[in-house]
């Protein structure tokens, strides 16, 4: 049965009405409907993320449930990104020990996903013309399917469906370990440069590009790292040795000289290190490693005052 604009008002959760008022004010919206921040990338460049205010927050997450709920799509079993039960440690849980490990990252990964192709994708799955229409305009910020709402992350994995497949089934003839983590390409045994190069070819006639200054074959007896985590080892992913390192030297500086001396006095306030992002980082730390993360965990809680509640963005990789 077709998917009428009634229905995606029903499943936003509101009337037609305010549903169509909404999608034809959010190109001018840009303050009041959400609000838009600059970061420079690592490497160069820069990665726009929206933040939607009410109630397009709430109309964005109404419809990713719909999405997820009405929509056809099983994740891979190579996918590790936005998929319940999968994660940065499952992810790179598959390439542990390997001769070989290549990390290839896709350039832009959401806004490289125009609103034709999400348009094309809601109408393959039964949603009207009109209703597609409205559908995007509220996915999708200039025409590109932005960094920060509920709906991007399920619809790129949608988006990259075919590619995946291709993806998988070469590994799998040349009988090399496949994952994806979001933007993240992971392959890994016995690597070759021709296998970068047919990867490479295999993205690149699907028509998604290759960020080659994040390229890397990390060889056995060097540094292995997948999502952050180190898995030159067999057994289970670890992490780096850099961060437990500063996590130590962290707590044992809160320990000794307290926290408000350790912000103001050792860098903890330049490095926003407040007590929701050292939380984080414990209890991250805690899902990879536990005999280190809860313990950590522990002596945070203790030693950190409530009430530092500022939050602040932190890389992972």
């Amino acid at each position: 049965m077709p998917f009428s604009v009634d229905d995606l008002a029903e499943h936003a959760g509101v009337s037609a009405e305010a549903l169509q008022k909404l999608s034809s004010s959010l190109p001018t919206g840009a303050g009041r409907l959400y609000f838009q921040r600059t970061f420079r990338k690592k490497h160069g460049g820069i990665r726009e993320v929206i933040k939607p205010a009410s109630p397009f927050d709430a109309i964005s997450k109404n419809l990713n449930r719909s999405f997820t709920t009405l929509l056809p799509y099983k994740a891979p079993e190579h996918v590790h990104g936005f998929v319940r039960g999968r994660s940065v440690v499952s992810n790179a849980s598959q390439h542990l020990a390997k001769e070989c490990v290549l990390r290839m990252d896709l350039e832009d990964f959401f806004p490289s996903i125009s609103a034709t192709t999400v348009k094309a994708l809601l109408q393959d799955q039964g949603y009207e013309e009109k209703a597609a229409d409205i559908a995007v305009s509220l996915v999708t910020i200039g025409g590109r399917l932005p960094i920060g709402l509920s709906t991007s992350p399920f619809l790129s994995n949608l988006a990259f469906l075919s590619t995946d497949r291709s993806l998988s089934d070469y590994a799998r003839s040349e009988d090399l370990s496949f994952t994806r983590y979001v933007d993240d390409l992971t392959f890994s045994g016995e690597i070759t440069d021709r296998h970068s190069e047919n990867i490479g070819r295999i993205l690149d006639d699907t028509g998604w590009s290759v960020n080659t200054r994040k390229t890397a074959f990390m060889r056995r007896g060097g540094p292995q790292y997948v999502t952050g985590l180190y898995v030159g080892e067999s057994g289970r992913p670890r992490i780096p040795r850099k961060i437990k390192r500063r996590m130590r030297w962290i707590l044992h500086m809160i320990s000794k000289f307290g926290y408000d001396t350790y912000m103001s006095d050792f860098g903890g306030e330049n490095e926003e290190m407040y007590r929701n992002r050292l939380m984080g980082w414990a209890c991250y730390i805690a899902a990879v490693e536990p005999d280190l993360g809860y313990p950590l965990l522990r002596a945070f809680d203790e030693l950190v005052p409530e009430g530092y509640y500022e939050t602040a963005v932190w890389d992972l990789g």
